[in-house]
């Protein structure tokens, strides 16, 4: 029969003192001393185990056969790979599980990516299209007014009555009018 050296070690009520073929070992009290204590016995090779109590009663006791002894190191080894492969496999499916999430997640911000340059493309368009209004509209604001009959002798009339009337009109200077 194997047996689990760890396991048996550490089941209710937990031992304070273990005796290795009569040689005393002291009960960890952290959770890592456990496994110290299953190594130190399986090194002393031991083949007669005893769990006692605080007062030196007798809980439980066991003879190893070296087989057993070398069974349960194996058997617990095999433990920790076991919850290492069921961590490795939780994580793989917990990868798989989230990835066309994060998939889709890519694709909409790509698409997003997308509608950004496009409107500010077409902004530009329109801040082009702005200033050249702009420009057009001051060119206009700076040309004269057109004549009244709209030719060009009439702009010329324009132009010397508008002379004629300032040289008629009469500046004021310092002490009087000229």
């Amino acid at each position: 029969m194997a047996v689990n050296l760890n396991a048996w070690l550490r089941k209710t009520p937990r031992p304070t003192v273990v005796l290795a073929d009569e040689k005393r070992l002291e009960v960890p009290k952290n959770t890592h001393g456990w496994r110290d204590l299953t190594r130190t016995i399986e090194a002393l090779k031991a083949s007669k185990i005893a769990c006692l109590d605080a007062a030196g009663n007798v809980i439980r006791a066991i003879e190893l056969d070296e087989d057993e002894a070398e069974k349960a190191t194996k058997e617990s080894d095999s433990e920790i790979q076991t919850f290492a492969r069921l961590i490795a496999e939780a994580y793989e499916k917990g990868s798989k599980a989230t990835q066309p999430l994060l998939d889709n997640c890519l694709q909409f911000i790509e698409r997003q990516a997308q509608r950004i340059l496009t409107a500010e493309r077409e902004m530009e368009k329109l801040r082009m299209h702005n200033v050249k209004l702009q420009a057009e509209i001051l060119a206009l604001s700076q040309e004269p007014a057109p004549a009244e009959d709209g030719g060009i002798l009439g702009g010329i009339v324009q132009g010397m009555i508008a002379a004629e009337s300032e040289s008629r009109t009469p500046k004021i200077v310092k002490g009087g009018a000229k």
